[in-house]
């Protein structure tokens, strides 16, 4: 799900990253909101229009429902998720390698 993609020989990378220097509760939560704001930002103007995505251990499960169901979609554009989903019904019955994170993001259809 990391992997670079593009036309040609041409790949690009934008990193946001968020430094926490400070154990101030109120500093911390106005960078935090800086980064998602900055995060959002780069999404609604550049992931779709150049088939970008964050790498996938950087991914944050929203704890909006609409948020998630546009993840979950953006995922499913960009990912065989219905294969995933049925390889890890034939392969993981039991969820034994899942997690909270896994289920959510790839919700199987299907009451297991």
């Amino acid at each position: 799900m990391s992997r670079p993609a593009g036309k040609g020989d041409r790949y690009y990378r934008v990193g946001i990253i968020m430094y926490l220097p400070t154990m101030d509760a109120r500093q911390r939560r106005q960078i935090t909101e800086e980064f998602f704001h900055d995060r959002h930002m780069t999404q609604a103007q550049l992931w779709d229009h150049y088939s970008g995505f964050e790498h996938w251990a950087k991914i944050e499960v929203p704890k909006d429902k609409e948020e998630l169901a546009a993840l979950q979609a953006r995922l499913k554009k960009k990912f065989p998720v219905d294969a995933y989903n049925q390889a890890r019904k034939v392969l993981d019955p039991n969820r034994i390698l899942s997690n909270n994170m896994l289920e959510k993001l790839f919700p199987s259809s299907e009451v297991v």
